[in-house]
């Protein structure tokens, strides 16, 4: 269950700051650029943080 919340918390919180970055700077909105590398973050920062807290309970 960890894991799903971990993936939410950073698919809603990049994706939220992905989308302001892209609206400030770039003035335009892309929705699939944004889902795809939103979904590449929140996949490879869940599988860093449940993996790495996972080896540091351990010890």
């Amino acid at each position: 269950m960890k894991i799903i919340l971990y993936f939410i918390y950073y698919f809603v919180s990049f994706f939220i700051l992905y989308s302001f970055f892209n609206l400030v700077f770039f003035k335009k909105f892309n929705v699939y650029q944004i889902l795809i590398a939103t979904l590449i973050f929140a996949i490879l920062m869940t599988l860093y943080v449940y993996v790495l807290k996972g080896n540091k309970n351990k010890k």
